[in-house]
């Protein structure tokens, strides 16, 4: 089931990265009318952040898993925009400060922990600054979380930043 869900992430990463999209602000939002375009993916912490646990899925939706990546990254470490869209939740979910942005055709990306002062529908673009790293879940004081949904269904974020294409060597003439 691993693989196969390998294989589809890596599917649905390589379309989602040739896709261009726009997100629009909910009715009656503050950013209501406005598009906010899509382009380039980047590390949501500055630099290229250690790793420490990559995406690791469930077999079933129901089971535990890892449905996202935790990358190096401290309290009060400031957060960006991975990609441009609009902020679709602010709030707690259970012992952790959530940020959620919309990149439309269907993208959300969650971070957590993240303290943020924005609110919904603001539209923010790659690289904006949305918050900065907070207490509280699994990364409690050591890393941030960033998950990526397509369509409701988990896959991994490091699709959007990472080449993992496999290399096609070329004959020498």
């Amino acid at each position: 089931m691993k693989t196969v869900s390998a294989l589809a992430s890596l599917v649905v990463g390589t379309v989602m990265l040739l896709a261009p999209t726009t997100a629009t602000a909910p009715p009656g939002s503050p950013a209501a009318g406005a598009r906010a375009p899509t382009g380039a993916w980047e590390w949501p912490l500055p630099g290229t952040p250690a790793v420490l646990h990559g995406f690791d899925p469930p077999a079933q939706r129901w089971l535990a898993g890892h449905r996202g990546v935790d990358l190096a990254g401290a309290p009060g470490q400031e957060v960006s925009a991975p990609s441009s869209g609009i902020v679709s939740y602010v709030g707690r979910i259970v012992d952790r400060p959530v940020l959620v942005i919309d990149h439309g055709s269907g993208l959300l990306t969650s971070l957590e922990p993240v303290r943020s002062t924005l609110v919904v529908g603001s539209i923010v673009a790659a690289g904006d600054e949305v918050g900065i790293i907070g207490t509280g879940a699994h990364c409690d004081g050591r890393c941030l979380h960033w998950g990526l949904r397509l369509d409701g269904q988990y896959i991994d974020p490091l699709l959007t930043i990472r080449d993992t294409r496999p290399s096609i060597l070329l004959p020498v003439n």
